[in-house]
């Protein structure tokens, strides 16, 4: 009899304390601060890089930036089968997601690493920048011969329990219109399948190397398919700055081909990681951008 009674008690406690009424007020979600970066961390496989151009000095500095700045998550691109390997074994506590079949001079290099005392991993997929995007495949819209691809995750923030999506991509190079449409078709590809993966309201961020700068009058209208879904954080961010994301290692004067664009999020800073102290003159021909949001 002892035993039923507390079952019943034990029931009616669980009645009491599940059960939250139609009109009751939904909990309140924790909000979560994050840090995306995008990296293009320039190929190993360039054999022009020499002195402390070459990956095995610039590796280094790019452990020592991460150190210091400590992003949730990075998007790299042109990141070989090499830089995986070395980076998974510097930057500990993050793990490394990649295209399958790619990492070497073929392209398709794009990777996404990841804090994981920070975030859990729910999903990863990726796909190729062309006609046939479940396929290893070149474009076919200009002419380049290499991969281009896209590859995202689906995140969840330990501590709050919020998620968000991610998309790290590296577009089409070349100033002709014809390469205008290449990056065209695959900013609509991205935006197309983190629609399909995300909807419409969860948080969603595309990053990357697009090889194409609001500013320039020839390659503006590249970046028109992520502006109709997201915003640009280098222009809606509280706290931003106006610097150059590419450098050609100090041969040009640079432009702002790095993006990071992202939806239902507030964006607190957006910043360019563009110093000289970590070992070397440059850690890449790209400087990293990085950007500090909110997200419910």
């Amino acid at each position: 009899m002892k035993v039923i009674r507390l079952l019943a008690c034990c029931l009616l406690l669980c009645t009491f304390s599940c059960d939250r009424g139609k009109d009751d007020p939904e909990p309140q979600k924790k909000a979560a601060q994050i840090s995306v970066m995008s990296f293009n961390v320039r190929s190993a496989t360039i054999t022009s890089d020499t002195g402390d151009r070459s990956w095995d000095k610039r590796k280094y500095a790019v452990q020592t930036m991460v150190k210091e700045i400590k992003p949730d998550m990075i998007g790299m691109q042109e990141c070989t089968s090499k830089q995986r390997t070395d980076l998974i074994g510097l930057l500990e506590g993050y793990e490394l997601f990649e295209v399958p079949g790619t990492g070497g001079s073929k392209g398709g290099n794009t990777v996404i690493m990841y804090n994981t005392a920070v975030l859990e991993a729910l999903q990863c997929k990726s796909f190729f920048l062309s006609s046939t995007p479940d396929k290893a495949s070149v474009n076919g819209w200009n002419e380049e011969t290499q991969y281009r691809t896209t590859i995202w995750a689906h995140f969840r923030h330990r501590e709050s329990g919020n998620e968000f999506f991610v998309a790290d991509t590296h577009m089409p190079l070349g100033s002709e219109e014809r390469d205008n449409t290449a990056r065209i078709n695959s900013a609509k590809l991205n935006v197309s399948r983190m629609k399909a993966a995300a909807g419409e309201e969860a948080v969603v961020f595309i990053i990357g190397d697009m090889n194409c700068a609001r500013e320039n009058n020839v390659t503006a209208k590249s970046l028109d398919p992520y502006y109709e879904w997201l915003s640009n954080a280098r222009e809606k961010a509280l706290k931003t700055d106006s610097s150059i994301s590419y450098n050609g290692y100090g041969a040009s004067s640079g432009s702002r081909i790095d993006h990071i664009f992202y939806r239902n999020a507030i964006v607190s800073e957006f910043r360019t990681v563009n110093g000289s102290n970590y070992g070397v003159t440059y850690i890449s021909d790209h400087y990293p951008i990085i950007c500090y949001a909110t997200v419910l």
